[in-house]
Order: C-alpha cells, then sequence, then structure tokens
C-alpha cells in the first residue's frame, strides 16, 4: 500500500481541543483504532476521503484515534509505520466535522495528530523523528506551523527540536518517553 500526499490543515497548536464556537478547551484521549470503530469511518457518516479500513488491516501500520475525554467521537486519525530510526506518516485526517474555517467543531485536530507520531517516535528512542509526504500547495504550510523540513520532492520530516515542541504543547513536558 502506498503512502498518500497528507492534506491536512493545521490550524492552530493548542494544548488541547479548542471547540471553535465556545473556546472552550477539551482535554483529549489518544487510542487505537478498534475493529468496532471502522462502522462508523464510512461515506454515511461522511468520512469519504480515505478507506480506513484497509489502513486498520494493513500489516505493520498503526492507526491512532483522538477523541475528547468523556467522548468516544473520533476527531482525528493517523497511521502510521515504525521504519528504521522514524515513524513514517502515511496518513493523516481531521472528522469531516473538523475541516473548513467557518464550519468546524474543533481547532487543534491536524497539529494534535503529528504530536501522536512524536510522541511514539519518542517512546522508540527515535528522539521524535517522523516523516510524512505533503501535498504541494501544502509543503510551506507544514516548514510554517509544524517546523517541518522539506527533504526531498514532497518528502518532508519533523526533527527533534520541533516534535518535542508538539509532544510537549498536546502532552506536556516530560512526556516525551
Amino acid at each position: 500500500m502506498s503512502r498518500h500526499d497528507i492534506g491536512i490543515v493545521i490550524d492552530a497548536l493548542t494544548p488541547c481541543l479548542i471547540h471553535r464556537e465556545s473556546g472552550e478547551e477539551y482535554k483529549t484521549v489518544v487510542e487505537p483504532l478498534s475493529k468496532s470503530d471502522l462502522q462508523m469511518l464510512t461515506k454515511a457518516h461522511d468520512w469519504v476521503n480515505f478507506d480506513w479500513n484497509m489502513e486498520y488491516t494493513a500489516a505493520n501500520r498503526q492507526v491512532f484515534k483522538l477523541m475528547v475525554v468523556g467522548s468516544d467521537v473520533i476527531q482525528g486519525l493517523i497511521s502510521f509505520e515504525v521504519a528504521q530510526g522514524y515513524i513514517d506518516v502515511y496518513l493523516v485526517e481531521s472528522a469531516p466535522w473538523n475541516v473548513g474555517s467557518a464550519t468546524k467543531e474543533f481547532v487543534g485536530v491536524g497539529a494534535h495528530l503529528f504530536a501522536i507520531a512524536c510522541k511514539h517516535s519518542f517512546e522508540l528512542g527515535f528522539d521524535g523523528v517522523i516523516a510524512f509526504t505533503s501535498k504541494t500547495n501544502l509543503i510551506d504550510h507544514y516548514k510554517d506551523t509544524l517546523g517541518a523540513i522539506r527533504i526531498g520532492g514532497h518528502l518532508m520530516t519533523i526533527e527533534a527540536s520541533e516534535a518535542l515542541k508538539l509532544v510537549e504543547c498536546y502532552f506536556g513536558k516530560g512526556d516525551t518517553k
């Protein structure tokens, strides 16, 4: 299975998810995607961009869901593999209701999903390093918002210092192991 060009927009780096209309902060929980979650990730529920069932069943792939504490509603998903010395990100997607500046429910989902991958990279002793392939029009956006570095073509990386900033923002200081 080939990697997809990542096309998620990073709206803000926040220490949690922020409800767009009320400004209320919501703490989050990250869990592995379960087989029972797949029934909600369908076109009927407006998840139209990717086949998360294929990601879930792909060999060596890990898929995580982001939710607010106290809710089982998935706010975003990330899929990645452990590579040699880094995390290789395949897919990143905000829930359909978290897309669009005027209509999204929560702010902070995109950066939080990248922070999940960076956290796993730290936990595996990879210094937070992750790699991903960006859509052309978002290369500069990822440089500006995530501190990502373009390493060739559309391939980008987030290295140790920027990864640490993301992990500390979303998971707190000292939570890299």
